[in-house]
């Protein structure tokens, strides 16, 4: 469906009404009421009231009221002559953040639309029919099927909504109800994940899940309070490869010893970062680095076979040596 712009400008002042009187306690708005507010016809309004609701807009119609409200937790928004739904807001938040990882720099309100305008005019002349030849190949991409979870994840976070849902694991038969308070989304090894503490009274941690395990619709079961006011996101991840924290576990110096080749990737393209250099001859490269020792970084550091040593904690040395063994014994 096409609108121009003054039907967007009355589509943003429907949204605005139903935001404004948006939530679990709302009564709603009657249709009557809505068509005299943005003066136009009850037929308009009911008309609107579809064509919003084939775009996304989380609108429903409460028998009891006689009237329709917002669906409490939903995204939906409306920018310029842009209409989005609740995964295209999700999107876009992650491309923004993508775009800048790329190297754009900060986008602000200043900058943005002339990024996106460069992008689409770019986009023109890079796109080629199939049949011809193409430059540029990447990796096959995820399925990313977890990713219809992304925009209620990413609300219950901004809004502290405790959350329940049904999570198989991959060893497990049945899913099992998970009660868990989100923090954060992370992506990680072409999943995304979610992360926050985990109500399992075996737990009672934080953890993560990957969302393409979880079964069926999320849902919310109220709000959570006691999110430890030290928790920063970013410092969080600063001592951890990979998205596994094992809990009651402490920060290790680890030393690595690369060889020539393997140290001047590591250095180019790190796959941790901080780390120090502490020695880098033309035989070898040391480095130090303080992490959570997980199973990510032990899969990680054993894919560099022979390229890679580890010097110390002698725990880490112990456990390399294991899998090493163990490897070799399935051969």
């Amino acid at each position: 469906m096409r609108s121009d712009n003054k039907t967007i400008r009355r589509y943003r002042q429907i949204h605005d009404i139903f935001v404004r009187r948006s939530g679990s306690h709302s009564l709603g708005v009657k249709l009557q009421n809505l068509a005299e507010e943005v003066g136009v016809s009850l037929r308009q309004i009911n008309e609107d009231i579809k064509n919003l609701r084939e775009q996304g807009a989380p609108l429903e119609y409460v028998r009891t009221l006689r009237a329709w409200r917002y669906r409490d937790g939903e995204d939906f928004f409306i920018a310029e002559d842009q209409i989005f739904n609740a995964e295209e807001v999700a999107s876009l938040r992650i491309a923004l953040e993508l775009v800048q990882r790329l190297g754009h720099g900060e986008l602000t309100p200043r900058n943005l639309p002339a990024v996106f305008q460069k992008f689409y005019k770019a986009s023109r002349r890079w796109t080629i029919p199939e049949a011809q030849q193409k430059f540029i190949y990447f990796d096959p991409l995820p399925r990313y099927e977890g990713a219809k979870h992304l925009p209620f994840f990413l609300k219950s976070i901004e809004e502290s909504r405790r959350v329940e849902f049904q999570y198989l694991a991959f060893h497990a038969e049945t899913p099992k109800t998970v009660v868990f308070d989100p923090w954060f989304l992370r992506h990680y090894d072409r999943l995304w994940y979610v992360g926050g503490f985990s109500h399992d009274p075996s737990e009672l941690f934080v953890r993560v899940f990957p969302l393409e395990r979880i079964h069926g619709k999320p849902v919310i079961a109220g709000y959570f309070h006691d999110k430890p006011p030290d928790y920063d996101a970013a410092t969080y991840w600063k001592h951890i490869y990979g998205i596994t924290v094992p809990p009651n576990r402490a920060i290790e110096k680890i030393l690595l010893e690369f060889s020539p080749i393997p140290g001047k990737r590591f250095l180019s393209t790190p796959f941790v970062e901080p780390f120090v250099v502490v020695e880098s001859t033309e035989q070898h490269l040391v480095v130090e680095l303080n992490l959570l020792i997980n199973p990510d970084l032990i899969r990680k550091l054993a894919s560099y076979g022979a390229e890679v040593r580890v010097l110390q904690p002698p725990g880490l040395v112990e456990t390399m040596k294991t899998f090493y063994r163990e490897a070799l014994e399935r051969l």
